[in-house]
This record gives structure tokens, C-alpha cells and sequence, in this order.
């Protein structure tokens, strides 16, 4: 048996949020890991489906998949601060055509145990575990940890924008994940849209998702290269400015002050590393 990847997530403090609020963002996570599990499809081996009470998890085919998921849901549910555990090993338990609640194995197992590390750390919020040695990984994959805990409310919304126009992916980016990518970007700005009033971000004429351009993929290979050049991409600050219906000087204010490079810079050396060390052979 090959090694799988199980990944495991909840919400932070789950607890303190009023019963409304509690519903409302079920609701919109559930809408997330949907539109999520069929943008990552061809790598799921289970789809990730709410496992207990505010605790979900699924099973993946590679680790390099469970953490871009991870990743992704993680701006989309911002505000809301998610943990995870990813564990890699064995699929042992296997019942055909069941969900991953009722799978199991030691890939399962280590994400239980490292999900619960990442529930004692104060500097990392996601945690890999596996049968060597996993302490740069954590290390690498937990680098831009405070710098997305410190974004506001707009910030994330370019960051997120960024995500979905230079998706980091490890396949080609078919033109059905191109329209799905539209909707996930539809659903956040729906979910998000009353944190717009008043902001300098926002026009009378609405947000131009219609007009979302092209997704031009950065690919995840394995391959450490000078990533400046790869992360920064022309004309980007324009094209968030004409989707976002604002001025190119506000977006690249928000841009900088969000340090919104510096996280891809961080996150695209960490996959990279992962992929290295840890991609199939």
C-alpha cells in the first residue's frame, strides 16, 4: 500500500461564537469545502466532509494536495481561524464508496496526533506528521502564519484574488476549474460583501467577477527557483483594481500593507520544499 494523506481541520475556538454567528459560518464553510473538494477532485481519495461537531476532514492522494487545500480554505474562511493536522501513512480500513469518517489507517492516525500538536503551539496553526523527520517542513509550511493572522479585512480579499488568478497547482488548470474558480471568488464576496461598506475598495458599481481574467498556474515541481520571479506578476495591482471596480494605487496600498508577496513568496517555498521531500516518487 501506498502512503496516503489525511487531512483533518477545525475552528479555532468554536465555542465563543454565538449560536447565529456559528450557523451562519457553518453554512458558508459547508459551501467552501463543496466548491473546494470539486476544484481538487482528481487528487481527493475522500472528500472532505464536517467529521464532529466544528471538525472536518477528508483523504488525499499526495501531501502537496491537503496542504493547497488547506491553504485555500484558510483565506476563504478569514476571519475564522482554522487549525490542521496532516498525516501521512497507510489507508488500511478501506470502505468502498464510504466517506472518510468511516476510512482509517495510520495516515488518519498521525493527522489525529498532529492536529492535536497544532492545538499547542502558539506560533503554528497547521502541523505535518509522518514516519521521518518533520520538523523543517512544519517549520517551512507554518512561515507566513503571522503575517495572514495580522491581515485585515481587505487585505485578504486581494490576497485571496491573487490566489485564484495565480492558483499555485501541481496539474494543469482545466477550463472547467477556471469557471469553478469564479464561483469560489463569487461566494466570498457574497459571504464578506457587508465588511465593504464604507471602504475605499468599493465602488457603486459592484464587484466585476464577470471579468475575472485568465488563471495563469504557478506550478508546484519541486523546483527551488528564485521565486521573486515567479510570484510577481505584471499588471497584477490593474487587474485586482477593474475586478475590484477601485484605483490601481489603492489596491497596491493594500497590497503592501497586507505583505501580500511576501506570503506567496513564503507559502511557494514551503510547497516547493514539501513536494521535494515528500512528493511520490
Amino acid at each position: 500500500m501506498g502512503n496516503y494523506v489525511s487531512l483533518i481541520m477545525d475552528i479555532e475556538k468554536s465555542k465563543t461564537y454565538d449560536l447565529p454567528d456559528r450557523n451562519e459560518i457553518q453554512q458558508y464553510i459547508d459551501r467552501c469545502i463543496k466548491n473546494l473538494n470539486e476544484l481538487f477532485y482528481e487528487e481527493i481519495q475522500c472528500e472532505v466532509i464536517f467529521s464532529a461537531g466544528d471538525e472536518f476532514q477528508g483523504l488525499f492522494n499526495d501531501v502537496v494536495t491537503a496542504l493547497l487545500y488547506f491553504r485555500l480554505f484558510e483565506l476563504l474562511v478569514n476571519p475564522v481561524k482554522i487549525r490542521a493536522g496532516v498525516g501521512i501513512g497507510d489507508w488500511t480500513i478501506k470502505m468502498e464508496q464510504g466517506l472518510s469518517t468511516q476510512q482509517d489507517g495510520p495516515a488518519y492516525h498521525k493527522a489525529r496526533q498532529a492536529i492535536n500538536e497544532a492545538h499547542d503551539k502558539r506560533l503554528q496553526n497547521i502541523r505535518i506528521r509522518s514516519d521521518g523527520d518533520d520538523i523543517l517542513a512544519n517549520h517551512f509550511i507554518n512561515s507566513s502564519f503571522g503575517l495572514k493572522r495580522q491581515q485585515n479585512y481587505m487585505q485578504n480579499i486581494v490576497q485571496v484574488i491573487i490566489e485564484l488568478l495565480f492558483p499555485f497547482v501541481q496539474n494543469d488548470f482545466s477550463s472547467k476549474k477556471h469557471d469553478l474558480v469564479k464561483e469560489i471568488l463569487a461566494d466570498k464576496f457574497e459571504y464578506k460583501l457587508e465588511g465593504l461598506k464604507g471602504s475605499s475598495l468599493r465602488s457603486e458599481r459592484g464587484i466585476g467577477i464577470k471579468t475575472l481574467p485568465n488563471v495563469s498556474p504557478i506550478y508546484i515541481d519541486g523546483k527551488i527557483v528564485a521565486s521573486e520571479e515567479v510570484i510577481v506578476k505584471k499588471n497584477t495591482a490593474k487587474t485586482i483594481s477593474e475586478i475590484l471596480q477601485c484605483t490601481r494605487q489603492n489596491v497596491d496600498s493594500v497590497m503592501k500593507r497586507g505583505n501580500t508577496y511576501k506570503i506567496r513568496e513564503l507559502d511557494y517555498v514551503a510547497l516547493q520544499y514539501v513536494k521535494m521531500n515528500y512528493g511520490r516518487k
